[in-house]
């Protein structure tokens, strides 16, 4: 690898096998030179653009950015790919990198972002949410800055977008969206205040969660058979639950073109009879 390009102390632009590409290495633009050969090792974090436009945005960032936040941008995702036994998109690094740094000058300038689906993410993404928490501890350890909570659920979603093992059958945010916008439309149709710290809401979101999961990778792709006088039953004597379930099938289908098989319609319903029947015990209870 011949440097091509020093970035700034932290990175710099090598031509590798005909292909320029971004290493990254605490260090290695120190007392780099350009034309000096560049042996790759284990500990150096490499991006390849696919194309021309895109590293000269990558590499545009990078020397925008302070050499600290590459350097704790790589900490984080050795450790999360550690911890969440994953590889990650080799952008990640730069894009938490700038992600940390305008999370910081927000701060700063008291411009703070209120993650709206922070409950949900922790709900559908509780190991990237647990590692994003971790994060926000290396950034108070290593730059001295707290950031606020909901800068967890944001990095969560980078790690969920940007992990090559573990695709997802839908874009990150776009599944937290629809599990929010369905236990809204839940709250709702039964007339209940959408309080996301009581038990009621967190056992539903955990059981759309996965309900959720099964849709959109379609795993009934041929319909199962499922229990006729079950789902009759529940038609007949769990009117509102029914109805409600039937409101959020149509919501969903309408959304992604996506079938809710008989049996997924049966287990919705139930969960949110169970919903309903623990909230009545509660009003009964106060």
């Amino acid at each position: 690898m011949i440097i091509e390009t020093i970035l700034n102390n932290n990175a710099v632009v090598v031509r590798h096998e005909q292909r320029e590409t971004i290493i990254v290495e605490r260090g290695i633009g120190f007392h780099a030179k350009k034309g000096e050969t560049l042996t790759l090792r284990d500990s150096m974090k490499v991006y390849v653009p696919e194309d021309q436009t895109k590293l000269k945005i990558a590499a545009k960032t990078i020397a925008s950015l302070p050499s600290e936040y590459l350097t704790l941008a790589a900490r984080i995702v050795q450790e999360a790919e550690v911890q969440l036994q994953t590889t990650f998109n080799s952008y990640l690094l730069i894009e938490l990198a700038d992600h940390l740094h305008f999370a910081v000058m927000r701060l700063h300038d008291n411009l703070l972002l209120h993650n709206r689906l922070l409950w949900e993410i922790q709900m559908a993404y509780e190991q990237e949410y647990r590692m994003g928490k971790w994060a926000l501890e290396a950034v108070a350890e290593q730059l001295g800055e707290t950031l606020p909570e909901d800068e967890a659920g944001f990095i969560a979603l980078k790690f969920v977008s940007n992990d090559l093992n573990h695709q997802q059958p839908v874009d990150s945010l776009a599944f937290t969206q629809m599990l929010a916008n369905v236990t809204k439309i839940i709250f709702y149709r039964l007339g209940l205040d959408m309080n996301t710290k009581t038990p009621e809401y967190q056992r539903l979101a955990i059981h759309l969660k996965f309900f959720l999961q099964r849709v959109y990778a379609h795993t009934d792709k041929q319909e199962a058979s499922y229990d006729h006088a079950l789902l009759a039953h529940l038609q007949e004597d769990y009117v509102q639950a029914y109805q409600c379930m039937e409101d959020v099938v149509q919501f969903i289908e309408q959304k992604v073109n996506v079938p809710v098989s008989k049996n997924e319609q049966i287990y919705l319903t139930l969960h949110i009879s169970r919903l309903a029947a623990s909230h009545a015990q509660n009003l009964k209870s106060s």
